[in-house]
C-alpha cells in the first residue's frame, strides 16, 4: 500500500510560469507562435497560455495585403483569435519591412501614390487591431552597414518614399493610435564577430535622428538571435542598452533564440551550451531597467524556424539533427533552456 508521502511524490510539480516571473519584474514576457493553434495538440495550447503574456503574429503587409487596399487576415486570423479568447496581448507584426512589401506595392513608381498606400496600410492595421496589440514594430530592419544610402537599407520603402520614410512612418502610426507602444526592430547587435559595434552606433545614429524630427517612437526591438559560439562583450553592450534608455526608450528584447548549429551533436551537451547562451544574454540584458518586453521566438523546438526546411540553407546542422534553439523540446518539455530564462527573471531588478 502506498503511504500519503509516496502519492504526493507522483504529483507533478507546476512549472514556474514565465509570464507571471517578468510581470513581477514590469516585464512582458511571450513568444513567437509558428503554427496554426487551430490544431494544435492541446499540451502546446495550455504551456502558451500558461507562459505568455504576449503573442507575436505574422501580419507582415505582404501577407495581409496581395491587392492594392485590400487587407484580408485569415493567415493568421486563428492565431489572433487564440490570443484574444486567452487575454493575450499581440506584439511585434512588423507595419513596414523590406522582405514583406506586397508585389503591387514595388510597381508604384508615383511618390505621392506610395506615400498614400502606405499611410493607409498602417491606419487600417492600427485601426483594425487597436485594442488587441501592446507594440507594433513599425519600422523592422532598415539598418544596413554596407550601404551607400546614410546606411539605410536599399529597397521599395526608401525608393519610392525617400530617406525619411522612417520617421514618416510613426508619425502616421501615432495618428492612427495615440496610446500603443510603436518600436523599430532591428537585429545583429550582440555578436562581436558579426559587425554588432558598427550596428549599434547605426542605431544610435538612426535614433538621434528621429528625436530630431521629433518622431514618435517609444520603444526600439533588439531581435536578438544568438548562437552557442557567439561572441559577447558584456560591459559594451550594457553601455548600448543605457545609451538607448538615456534617451527615453523602453526596450524589447523581441525575437530571442539560440541556434545550435554549432554545438556537440550530444543532446545534453547542446542542451546546457543552449541554456549557457541565453543566461549569459540574459544576466546583462534584463540588468537594464529600460527592459520591459521580452519575446522569444518561439516555445517548442517542433516549430522552431530554425527547424522549417525553408531556411535549411542557412541554419541546418551538417549532421542533420533537429535544432534544440528553445525553451521547450518537440514533446513540449522544459529543457535547461526553460531553468536559464527562470533564473534570469528571478534575478532581474523589479522596474
Amino acid at each position: 500500500m502506498m503511504s500519503r508521502l509516496d502519492l504526493c511524490a507522483n504529483v507533478p510539480v507546476p512549472l514556474p510560469s514565465l509570464r507571471d516571473l517578468a510581470a513581477a519584474r514590469g516585464i512582458k514576457f511571450g513568444s513567437d507562435v509558428d503554427n496554426d493553434m487551430a490544431v494544435a495538440p492541446r499540451d502546446y495550447a495550455e504551456l502558451f497560455v500558461n507562459q505568455c503574456a504576449l503573442l507575436a503574429p505574422d501580419l507582415s503587409w505582404s501577407a495581409v495585403s496581395h491587392k492594392p487596399d485590400v487587407h484580408e487576415y485569415s493567415c493568421s486570423q486563428t492565431n489572433i483569435d487564440f490570443a484574444r479568447d486567452h487575454h493575450i496581448l499581440l506584439t511585434g507584426a512588423h507595419l513596414l519591412w523590406h522582405e514583406s512589401t506586397p508585389k503591387w506595392f514595388r510597381n508604384i513608381k508615383d511618390r505621392d501614390l506610395a506615400e498614400q498606400a502606405v499611410r493607409r496600410h498602417i491606419r487600417t492595421m492600427l485601426e483594425h487591431f487597436h485594442g488587441q496589440v501592446w507594440s507594433w514594430n513599425v519600422i523592422n530592419e532598415a539598418i544596413q552597414i554596407q550601404s551607400q544610402s546614410n546606411y539605410l537599407r536599399p529597397g521599395p520603402l526608401l525608393s519610392n518614399l525617400g530617406s525619411d520614410f522612417i520617421s514618416r512612418a510613426f508619425a502616421w502610426a501615432r495618428e492612427a493610435d495615440d496610446a500603443v507602444l510603436l518600436v523599430y526592430n532591428d537585429y545583429g547587435f550582440e555578436d562581436e564577430k558579426r559587425g554588432a559595434p558598427a550596428k549599434r552606433q547605426a542605431l544610435l545614429r538612426l535614433l538621434d535622428s528621429l528625436a530630431k524630427k521629433k518622431s514618435p517612437i517609444d520603444a526600439v526591438g533588439l531581435q536578438s538571435h544568438l548562437n552557442t559560439g557567439f561572441k559577447f562583450d558584456a560591459p559594451a553592450y550594457r553601455d548600448f542598452l543605457r545609451d538607448i534608455a538615456s534617451r527615453g526608450l523602453k526596450i524589447i528584447i523581441s525575437e530571442l533564440d539560440v541556434s545550435d548549429k554549432v554545438a556537440p551533436a550530444d543532446v545534453a551537451q547542446r542542451d546546457l551550451a543552449v541554456a549557457d547562451s541565453y543566461a549569459k544574454f540574459l544576466n546583462v540584458a534584463l540588468d537594464e531597467p529600460g527592459v520591459t518586453g521580452l519575446v522569444v521566438w518561439g516555445l517548442s523546438d517542433r516549430y522552431s524556424w530554425y527547424n522549417d526546411p525553408y531556411f535549411s540553407h542557412d541554419f541546418a546542422r551538417k549532421d542533420k539533427l533537429s535544432g534544440r534553439p528553445l525553451l521547450f523540446d518537440e514533446n513540449f518539455r522544459p529543457k535547461p533552456a526553460f531553468d536559464a530564462v527562470v533564473k534570469a527573471l528571478q534575478n532581474a531588478p523589479r522596474r
